[in-house]
């Protein structure tokens, strides 16, 4: 005859239940058809609350929808809108972009200076490629996952790199000005962020070596090529490597899997957000 079992606590089973993410004890402040209407807003901002706990440090998001084919643009606004709600100087921007023009990746750039001035970590857990990197070059770190790329940061026009334009003898004397120009704002812009950020005690002649290879389109011949966290570290970035299993990765990435299915799904071309403040850009009518 087999022995009998006690039973399960239902009561305990219930408990953990309530304890495991997004659920919780308390029922939601907002009232109840408004909460649903956002829910996936405040889902997203939960776990940001959880992830700050874990990091002892405030989070803010900075995601764009790669399949709208947004880059960075008149960003910097909304972005510090959401920086205003910040409580603390210490401060992880949570950044995922195809990149974007020099000028606007420049003003992004003076307002994470400007307001968090100690500076701030940047996470990427998927990419942040072309002016994407330089943001994050911006940063004291960049925490970086075994899914996190970075990219060259060679100044492209409609996908033709802007060193062939200026090197292009069939090219006007006008196009070959711009693209030179181009070259030259990013070189200097990247330059200033990397002197005041992550390689404050690194010499000139460094500084220029690695300027020089991240826009070189002789260094990776693609624009599109992958800089994974042993490429980022063999070039000196200060890097915070998180394994696939630690559980603040597993949180983090989960966050980048719920903006991303939200913008597809929901239609929204970029999202600024914080625990509290949520900036929503729908994508444009075709």
């Amino acid at each position: 005859m087999s022995k009998a079992t006690d039973p399960p606590n239902i009561q305990s089973l219930l408990t953990s239940c309530n304890n495991v993410f997004p659920r919780t004890s308390k029922l939601p402040s907002q009232s109840p058809k408004y909460w649903v209407k956002e829910k996936d807003r405040y889902l997203r901002q939960l776990l940001i609350c959880d992830i700050q706990q874990d990091t002892g440090r405030e989070l803010v998001v900075y995601f764009t929808n790669f399949a709208s084919g947004s880059m960075i643009s008149s960003d910097a606004t909304d972005l510090s809108e959401v920086l205003d709600d910040c409580k603390t100087k210490n401060v992880d921007i949570l950044i995922h972009t195809p990149g974007g023009s020099v000028d606007a990746c420049e003003q992004v750039i003076s307002i994470l200076k400007l307001r968090l001035p100690i500076g701030y970590r940047v996470i990427v857990p998927s990419m942040a490629k072309s002016a994407g990197t330089v943001v994050s070059l911006s940063a004291t770190e960049i925490v970086m996952g075994v899914n996190s790329e970075l990219g060259p940061i060679d100044p492209q026009f409609s996908g033709i790199p802007a060193e062939f334009i200026a090197n292009d003898p069939n090219a006007s004397y006008q196009l070959q000005q711009i693209a030179n120009n181009a070259i030259l704002r990013m070189h200097k812009l990247a330059r200033n962020v990397v002197r005041s950020g992550m390689w404050k005690d690194k010499d000139e002649e460094e500084i220029n070596k690695l300027i020089e290879k991240l826009s070189s389109t002789q260094s990776y011949l693609s624009h599109g090529a992958v800089i994974n966290v042993e490429e980022a570290r063999n070039l000196g970035l200060v890097v915070n490597y998180m394994q696939p299993k630690d559980e603040t990765w597993k949180k983090i990435w989960l966050l980048f899997c719920m903006y991303d299915y939200d913008c597809r799904q929901l239609g929204y071309s970029k999202i600024f957000e914080g625990e509290r403040i949520s900036l929503l850009k729908p994508l444009l009518s075709s």
